[in-house]
């Protein structure tokens, strides 16, 4: 089950915006994505420095794209827990319902798929990357095993 953070106070549209690099910026066909919290987040200044030091790191998008990137993978007994940000690179807001989310490994092999209710997570304001924790049940991993590192979140096509 998909669960956002806990409570937070709310800003602008529902959502606090922590620009991770001064502002979102488009130069040499990269965009820099101005990193967001749901307004259902509750998380420590602790948190949200780690996550933009995260999202700082993260390779600039080319315009028009939409991304999602893992940041941290944690197991709740035979669950796995993996946090994410799904970065929008368009010139306007984008909104998901249904998703298909999943872990693979450095060779592109599935370790776990699962569909997702993206709606409550609500719009993605263009150029920016929001904060998104995703929970894989036991069912949904397809592997013996899932690595603490060397994995990578992904989008599922059908």
């Amino acid at each position: 089950m998909m669960s956002a953070f806990r409570k937070r106070n709310k800003g602008f549209n529902g959502r606090s915006a922590i620009a991770a690099s001064n502002e979102h910026d488009v130069q040499d066909e990269s965009v820099r994505t101005a990193l967001m919290f749901h307004g259902d987040c509750d998380i420590t200044k602790q948190e949200e420095y780690v996550y933009r030091f995260h999202h700082q790191k993260l390779p600039a998008l080319k315009p028009n794209q939409i991304s999602i990137s893992g940041v941290k993978l944690t197991r709740e007994e035979e669950d796995v827990i993996i946090v994410a940000f799904i970065r929008n690179s368009l010139e306007n807001a984008i909104r998901f319902e249904i998703v298909d989310i999943m872990i693979v490994d450095q060779n592109g092999s599935v370790l776990a798929k699962k569909a997702f209710d993206l709606s409550s997570l609500g719009e993605i304001p263009a150029l920016s990357s929001i904060a998104w924790r995703f929970s894989f049940e036991e069912r949904d991993i397809l592997a013996q095993s899932i690595p603490d590192e060397e994995w990578q979140v992904a989008f599922g096509w059908k």
